[in-house]
């Protein structure tokens, strides 16, 4: 059974009917006069608010707050910080409704997406001692969030995990979306919600096989042969055959930016593959017959260049425009600031007056300004950049005598990156003075030098650097079994090291408490 989407006018409905009665006609203007300014002031209101409050949770929350997709330091999916009455408040800037979704993880997985538009003000309540979780919600828009609606957004894929075809979770998917076919509907029916819920909540429908299919099947089968795949790529065809996957009408709909979102991750990683297994095939289609600029380009921002070129190629307008913001924001975070650099400027060209250039100039100034950073004098190399050293016991006699924390990353890493410009210098901050010797161990990055001491002096990193090639990673990741980046290593005074007990993300006062005891 295939998903089908409830066809819902364009036209917006009037929110405000007047009526009133009065004999005297001067009266009856000035109440005109008065009901008027009424709408015109709920007419300008832009903002939305929302009261939570949680009680009898044990567990984590997170909020996906679609205001801060503007915001580039910001992620939109962020922690719930309650007050001491357990409590939340939460008020968006909106100019059109959109879906402000709640996460909660204890024993279980759920979440509830609320519908919000400008002048909304709502009050939620969770009861996480009941079997239902005891949700009320009340206030202005709450016609549009009654509980029975948050299954239009909910699928544990998770039993599905690990299968090898595509039979189960296509079923599982479809029956869940006949059901949630029936909730819309008997919904729409009893609570009669805005035209405008309607109309996105349908939209939500017809994405919601395609998202959760597309989402759970990467996942489960990154990394396969594509001959093991085609009977999953069979189904994602014909699912995508029944929706417009560039479709700026649906930019509201949470399940539609929450596909974009996946496709943007999974469609480069596609092409990267393609690239490395058949790279005459991919230049073909992607740059011909421009091979000297890709190469150029792959070697100095690979994601940026692949993530342009599906941009390009499967969306515009609206999506395409969401599409980068999304992407620049997704590069910032994983601390990949060439990638950064190159999209916004893309994004520039193409949206000028793009919502996201007015959010991301600022930070993006600072990028540019730490570009221009060079080596300073405590970025100590060693001889030869390291390269002629083969093993572990070479990196040891190095520092001989000395407690050594080695950070074993790489340019490509991203979560070195972020570990790195969020932790070294704190690290490094604490044992200044204290005879702690920072050693940086690159891997996979033989070729790559330039760019290796670019992100050193990027990110400031002070200590001892060694550019590793294979035999030394393979030696030293061996030793310390671990087969993972970033991976962190204390060695003592008297040579004996081990992996960390704290590894990423990391804790940076836990990591500190080890260095400390392998000091003493």
């Amino acid at each position: 059974m295939q998903p089908d989407s409830t066809s819902i006018s364009e036209n917006k409905a009037k929110s405000l009917f007047l009526t009133f009665k009065s004999t005297d006609f001067m009266k009856k203007r000035a109440t005109c006069g008065i009901l008027l300014l009424l709408f015109s002031i709920n007419a300008l209101a832009k903002s939305a608010t929302v009261h939570i409050t949680i009680k009898n949770f044990r567990g984590s929350g997170d909020v996906y707050n679609p205001e801060l997709r503007y915001d580039l330091t910001k992620k939109k999916v962020t922690g719930i910080q309650l007050d001491p009455q357990h409590s939340v408040s939460y008020t968006l800037d909106l100019n059109k409704p959109t879906y402000f979704v709640l996460y909660f993880l204890s024993d279980k997985y759920f979440n509830y997406a609320l519908f919000l538009s400008p002048g909304d003000e709502l009050f939620l309540t969770a009861d996480f001692a009941k079997k239902t979780n005891n949700i009320t919600v009340t206030g202005k828009g709450s016609n549009n969030n009654q509980p029975g609606i948050f299954a239009l957004t909910n699928m544990d894929t998770e039993p599905f995990k690990g299968d090898k075809t595509p039979d189960r979770v296509i079923a599982a998917i479809n029956k869940q979306y006949l059901v949630n076919k029936e909730i819309l509907t008997k919904y729409i029916k009893q609570y009669k919600p805005s035209i405008d819920f309607i109309k996105t909540a349908s939209i939500n429908l017809a994405y919601f096989v395609p998202v959760n299919y597309y989402e759970f099947s990467h996942n489960n089968n990154f990394g396969k042969p594509k001959d093991e795949l085609r009977k999953w790529d069979k189904i994602q065809d014909s699912l995508f055959s029944t929706i417009k996957l560039n479709n700026s009408n649906a930019l509201a709909a949470y399940n539609y930016t929450h596909l974009i979102d996946n496709f943007l991750i999974r469609e480069p990683e596609a092409l990267a593959m393609e690239y490395r297994t058949n790279p005459k095939l991919f230049y073909k289609q992607w740059f011909h017959p421009d091979t000297t600029r890709a190469n150029a380009l792959l070697t100095s921002v690979p994601q940026a260049i692949l993530t342009q070129k599906v941009i390009d190629k499967y969306f515009s307008g609206q999506a395409a425009e969401y599409a980068y913001g999304e992407s620049l924001k997704f590069e910032f975070n994983k601390s990949d600031y060439p990638s950064t650099i190159l999209l916004f400027d893309h994004l520039k060209k193409k949206y000028p007056a793009s919502a996201y250039i007015k959010g991301f100039s600022a930070p993006i100034v600072e990028v540019l300004k730490k570009q221009q950073q060079v080596l300073n004098s405590k970025a100590v190399f060693a001889r030869a950049n390291g390269t002629n050293l083969n093993t572990f016991n070479e990196v040891l006699a190095l520092n001989k005598g000395k407690t050594v924390f080695i950070d074993m990353w790489g340019t490509w890493c991203s979560s070195c990156r972020a570990e790195i410009e969020e932790n070294a210098a704190l690290l490094r901050a604490h044992f200044k003075g204290k005879d702690v010797v920072f050693l940086y161990i690159a891997n996979f990055d033989s070729g790559r030098e330039k760019e290796w001491k670019k992100q050193i002096a990027y990110f400031q990193i002070e200590g001892m650097h060694i550019l590793a090639n294979a035999k030394l990673t393979g030696d030293i990741m061996g030793k310390v079994k671990s087969t993972l980046y970033p991976t962190y290593i204390i060695v003592k005074k008297d040579g004996n090291f081990k992996q960390t007990a704290t590894r990423y993300p990391v804790n940076v006062q836990a990591m500190i408490k080890e260095i400390e005891a392998a000091r003493t």
